[in-house]
């Protein structure tokens, strides 16, 4: 698996590289080199520090990206099987139904809580026990959709899991977000260095500055 993580990584360098000769007559081909691997147009362009820089941080970005989605999908059937085992939770339950679980130690403690709102709202305020009776009915979870928890250590474990799950999806929405910063820095960076590219600033309203990028090809 990591032999071809990192041909995945390789393989699109060697590939802007092969070409690079071929598109050196095309201001543009730079630009659009940097917006798919960060990096390459500026070594094509010779700064190579600033393109090694982008490029390194750019494979560290997508090695992250790469990591963490493979950890999320281990995580995910980690909580499925150990709420499955120890909650009595179906595994054809959707993802949004593993959070429920998270939050109630049972599908009773919840139904109990929907009970309490729906005959304050519908019953006692409205006096429409139809209503009350249609809303617990498509609020609640019966059959197959019931859990318990043997106990409150259990419930604290799989409460554990789902954070760390949740703390590896933030850190994979970092990573995709790193990766797309890399790019429009990179572009930005080789437009200013091959073109006649200036950057302005002028005042903006009583407190602001306005910051522009002319570039003439």
């Amino acid at each position: 698996m990591a032999h071809n993580t990192r041909l995945k990584l390789i393989l699109p360098l060697m590939l802007v590289l092969f070409i690079s000769p071929l598109m050196a007559q095309s201001k543009f081909a730079y630009i659009a080199s940097s917006a798919v691997l960060p990096g390459s147009g500026e070594l094509m362009l010779g700064r190579t520090n600033r393109g090694m820089l982008l490029l390194a941080s750019d494979v560290l970005a997508i090695s992250a990206f790469v990591k963490t989605n493979k950890d999320m999908d281990d995580q995910k059937d980690a909580f499925r099987h150990y709420a499955q085992h120890y909650a009595g939770v179906d595994a054809s339950m959707p993802l949004s139904h593993y959070q429920v679980v998270q939050e109630y130690y049972s599908s009773d403690d919840f139904n109990n809580f929907q009970d309490m709102m729906a005959r304050n709202y519908f019953v006692l305020y409205h006096n429409d026990v139809q209503a009350y009776l249609d809303y617990m009915a498509q609020n609640t979870y019966q059959g197959e959709e019931t859990w318990q928890w043997q106990s409150q250590m259990h419930w604290e474990t799989y409460q554990d899991m789902r954070k760390k799950h949740q703390k590896t999806k933030i850190n994979h929405t970092l990573a995709l977000g790193i990766m797309l910063l890399n790019r429009a820095i990179s572009v930005v960076d080789v437009a200013i260095l091959n073109t006649n590219g200036k950057l302005q600033a002028r005042p903006f309203g009583p407190d602001g500055v306005l910051i522009g990028l002319q570039m003439d090809f």
